[in-house]
């Protein structure tokens, strides 16, 4: 197999039987199909590898941001993936569908290496695939830059760049606009977890999001925690928007009575980058900003310094939640964070470290609710996390 998959026919990837030899050899046509269509032929010519770009250390950090299939969408693998001087290419495979003549659906991705060149490569992708007839989409942010395409026959190709890599993937009509998000979402996480780790392995666990979570606008009560382990200011008027929320978080705490408050969408998300990234999230899911319930539980007097903020969508499951959140919080964070899989209290979640001598993140899914439990002790997040469900 050569460095370029459209040197090839299709029948001449050399993919791994899995899930299946058909699912894949369907996946590979799809993707070559919608990269042509797309107009990203040329955009294959202008990411072949440049001096900068097959570097030994940049070649490490490509090779180690292949994204864990835990943070792909519900039911999808990884499939046919092959490493090159200047990155790697993969598929992502979707669950087959019920329907047995219709294929699953699939996502192509591309990553290259490319340096200073990076921004140069995006813009001339995206130039000529407008060219070829492509109309730009609405996304949510990625990396350093980003944007979206749909070719004539409904394919959606994301672009984007971050720490000198340059990475596209093609999807199939069959792929929905959350399950793509997502797919994207699962790589940017990688390459920004990679670089943070100097692309020393791949990180086998999902970011989380920077301390204090979605940040609440300035339209919130003035009682809204803005970073955990700040204890927010008495309010006489605090906002109980999602009191089934709240009741999920704890309200005594080593024998300290915590305070709580919630808001939905439509006060707690502000016009931050962060805050639009996750909007975007919402509408993908079919949902407006009211059906974003974010709930808090603090100590007023600040003595016990842990904050736990409880995040739902009205019928959306917690796995995707978390991945819409995380795509907004890596806005805000970019690549100084490191994350590793835990086990605290008995709870499987992902511990945060933003390098800054702050609060940790302990991020904890569960069913329909994703928990942010933020503290400096390590003591006191187990105290917290045995009290959440």
């Amino acid at each position: 197999m050569t460095d370029d998959p459209l040197d090839d026919p299709p029948d001449e990837f050399e993919y791994e039987p899995i899930p299946s030899r058909r699912t894949v050899a369907v996946v590979a046509i799809l993707s070559v199909i919608a990269i042509l269509l797309g107009g990203a032929a040329l955009a294959i010519t202008l990411l072949r590898p440049s001096a900068s770009a097959t570097d030994e250390s940049c070649r490490a950090l490509s090779w180690a941001s292949l994204p864990d299939p835990s943070t792909l969408p519900a039911g999808w693998t990884l499939a046919g993936t092959g490493f090159y001087s200047d990155g790697y290419s993969t598929s992502f495979v979707g669950p087959a569908p019920a329907n047995t003549s219709t294929a699953p659906p699939s996502i192509y991705v591309r990553l290259n290496c490319l340096g200073g060149d990076d921004h140069l490569a995006l813009t001339r992708s995206h130039d000529a695939a407008v060219a070829a007839g492509a109309s730009d989409l609405a996304f949510a942010k990625l990396g350093d830059e980003s944007f979206a395409l749909q070719d004539a026959t409904g394919g959606t190709t994301v672009y984007f760049r971050r720490s000198g890599i340059v990475v596209y993937l093609v999807a199939a009509a069959s792929v929905t606009p959350t399950q793509l998000q997502q797919a994207a979402t699962a790589v940017d996480l990688a390459i920004a977890a990679a670089t943070a780790s100097g692309g020393s392995g791949i990180i086998s666990a999902p970011s989380a999001p920077p301390n204090g979570g979605v940040p609440l606008s300035s339209s919130a009560p003035s009682g809204a925690v803005t970073s955990p382990g700040v204890a927010p200011s008495p309010t006489s008027s605090p906002s109980h928007a999602a009191l089934d929320l709240e009741a999920l978080l704890p309200h005594l705490v080593n024998g300290t009575t915590f305070a709580s408050q919630s808001l939905t969408g439509k006060d707690a998300l502000g016009t931050d980058a962060a805050s639009v990234a996750l909007a975007a999230s919402i509408k993908g899911f079919g949902k407006v900003p009211a059906d974003f319930h974010v709930a808090e539980s603090y100590d007023p007097a600040g003595t016990v310094a842990v904050t736990v903020i409880g995040f739902q969508v009205a019928g959306v499951d917690g796995v995707q939640l978390r991945q819409a959140i995380l795509a907004s919080w890596l806005v805000a964070a970019g690549s100084g964070m490191t994350t590793a899989p835990a086990t605290v209290a008995g709870k499987p979640l992902i511990k945060v470290d933003y390098g800054d001598g702050g609060p940790l993140d302990y991020v904890y899914v569960h069913g329909a609710t994703v928990f942010d439990v933020s503290t400096a002790d390590t003591t006191l997040a187990a105290t917290v996390l045995k009290q959440l469900p």
